[in-house]
């Protein structure tokens, strides 16, 4: 039987961030999304779920490792609109160091890790969300 490929997210320095895994991802955003107020305080649900969209639109329209291969140079773009909602609020900025979803994109190489980026990225909307988060 083949070895199942190990599916984690890492920054762009090679480090591993949050250890993000198939089988952690939900318990990592729980875990960043608890400590909301004091590590990104001015964040609002509709900030981030704006930017949230973004992957979205692009996960719609990746479906196969051969659209992800097709499509990998939108990931540059997805960082490009990250840096500059980063830069016209603090608030996403402390939000994309402290959950490194900015840094992450270099350490998407396949669909796969593409679809575990995707489903972390929902996590963190949802736990802000049930944490409370503020429109």
């Amino acid at each position: 039987m083949a070895e199942r490929e190990t599916k984690e997210l890492y920054s762009k320095e090679g480090e591993k961030a949050y250890e993000v895994r198939e089988d952690n991802y939900a318990d990592c955003a729980n875990e960043i999304m608890r400590r909301r107020e004091q590590d990104f305080p001015g964040l609002t649900t509709t900030k981030l779920r704006g930017i949230y969209a973004h992957i979205v639109n692009l996960a719609s329209r990746i479906g196969s490792q051969e659209e992800f291969e097709k499509l990998k140079g939108d990931l540059q773009y997805l960082k490009v609109k990250m840096a500059y909602e980063a830069g016209r609020e603090s608030a996403v900025k402390s939000f994309f160091e402290k959950t490194n979803l900015m840094g992450m994109l270099d350490s998407v190489p396949t669909y796969d890790r593409f679809l575990l980026y995707c489903r972390y990225a929902e996590s963190l909307v949802a736990y802000f969300k049930y944490y409370g988060g503020k429109d």
